[in-house]
């Protein structure tokens, strides 16, 4: 799985954007009479020896990897006629909205708000964007007040910290507060960086470890990017947090599966 696969999901999801269904050819790609990098790029990752086998290896590939997050492509193609579908128009819209704002700076609360949107699709219990800056319980002790209510007996917002390194709380729907677990959702509007996850997980952990009812062990750190997560991006070590990325904000086949052995 390569960096180049996803700059061609973002590129099928911004002309889909447009028309939500339509062929997409070698000449659509093309830049002032040149074949674009995007289009070399791929078929030599996908070890293609055409336009036509690259677009349905690199769409079989993407098939797969939606099919790991729980969800399905959200387009279909036909390789006969080169014609790209769109599925699901909402999140094609969100994805070309992510990739627009992606490492802009004065874009991050804005970020912040669209993946809690996501993310309610997704997931059931209750879900918290309390990420710095807020348009409510802006001082630190209609925060602090407001996290009580969601299980944290100690203040969380000391000194000059602004929102303890929270952006997104999501309490799970199991449990009583405050034994309620929580998914902390860091949000970062830029690629992946494992040093700016490690940052942000020492940050949330610290705070987490001012809930009143559970240790922070029972919690669920996790860092979402403005990016694509996928098994290549890691090496060997084992992780202290959940690593995701916009497609785990698709919409599930399924919320929940039930298997008695």
């Amino acid at each position: 799985m390569r960096t180049v696969l996803f700059d061609f999901f973002e590129m099928v999801a911004e002309e889909l954007s447009a028309d939500k269904s339509r062929v997409i050819t070698r000449e659509d790609l093309k830049i002032d009479d040149e074949e674009s990098t995007l289009l070399a790029d791929l078929k030599r990752e996908m070890k293609a020896a055409s336009t036509e086998e690259a677009f349905q290896k690199a769409v079989e590939a993407l098939r797969e990897h939606f099919k790991l997050k729980g969800s399905k492509l959200p387009f279909d193609y036909d390789s006969v006629t080169g014609r790209f579908t769109a599925t699901d128009d909402e999140f094609l819209g969100f994805i070309n909205q992510m990739s627009g704002i992606r490492s802009l700076g004065k874009k991050s609360r804005n970020f912040e708000c669209c993946v809690a949107q996501r993310l309610g699709k997704r997931a059931s219990g209750t879900i918290h964007r309390v990420g710095y800056p807020r348009d409510r319980k802006k001082t630190k002790v209609e925060f602090n007040n407001y996290l009580k209510t969601l299980g944290f007996r100690r203040p969380v917002s000391l000194g000059r910290d602004k929102d303890g390194g929270f952006d997104i709380l999501w309490l799970l729907p199991i449990g009583t507060i405050p034994h309620k677990p929580i998914v902390s959702v860091q949000c970062k509007n830029g690629k992946f960086n494992m040093g700016v996850a490690d940052t942000s997980v020492g940050a949330g952990t610290r705070s987490l470890s001012q809930h009143g009812g559970l240790v922070p062990s029972v919690h669920v750190p996790c860092v979402l990017f403005n990016d694509y997560i996928y098994p290549e991006v890691f090496n060997e070590k084992q992780l202290n947090f959940v690593p995701l990325g916009l497609t785990d904000l698709a919409a599930v086949e399924s919320m929940i599966t039930v298997d008695l052995i």
